[in-house]
């Protein structure tokens, strides 16, 4: 069984942490981010230490140092989709382009919208010229 460790931590520990797991050869597994009943950020950066995954998490943060610099695509990807569904910003990381949502969509509003399937059934039809 993997033991799960909660370390809660400060905005300035982040990109020190991920140098020193870096440098101990300490592999990120994830980094997961949501709001809280309250609409309060949590942004957790997962660690897999041998049979231990250790969770550095950061509360109240909407604004955090990205860690794409030391962990490469292994930090990039997570963070560019929590900037982009969430609306966290990581500073230092290039967001010109966007993972899932059209560019046209949200204009960094960081929300996901929902589209009932009927109305997203009738808008296909109309848009390929049929009547329902």
């Amino acid at each position: 069984m993997q033991d799960y460790r909660k370390i809660p931590i400060k905005k300035e520990d982040i990109i020190p942490t991920a140098h020193r797991m870096r440098k101990e050869g300490v592999i990120l597994s994830m980094i997961h981010g949501y709001l809280d009943g309250e609409n309060i950020p949590h942004i957790s950066y997962e660690y897999q230490i041998r049979d231990v995954i250790e969770s550095y998490t950061v509360i109240g943060e909407w604004k955090v140092p990205s860690i794409s610099e030391i962990y490469d695509d292994a930090a990039a990807w997570p963070e560019r989709e929590l900037n982009e569904l969430f609306g966290f910003e990581f500073e230092g990381l290039d967001t010109s382009e966007r993972l899932f949502l059209p560019d046209s969509m949200l204009s960094g509003q960081g929300h996901i919208i929902v589209t009932p399937m009927d109305e997203l059934i009738e808008n296909r039809y109309k848009k390929e010229g049929f009547e329902q």
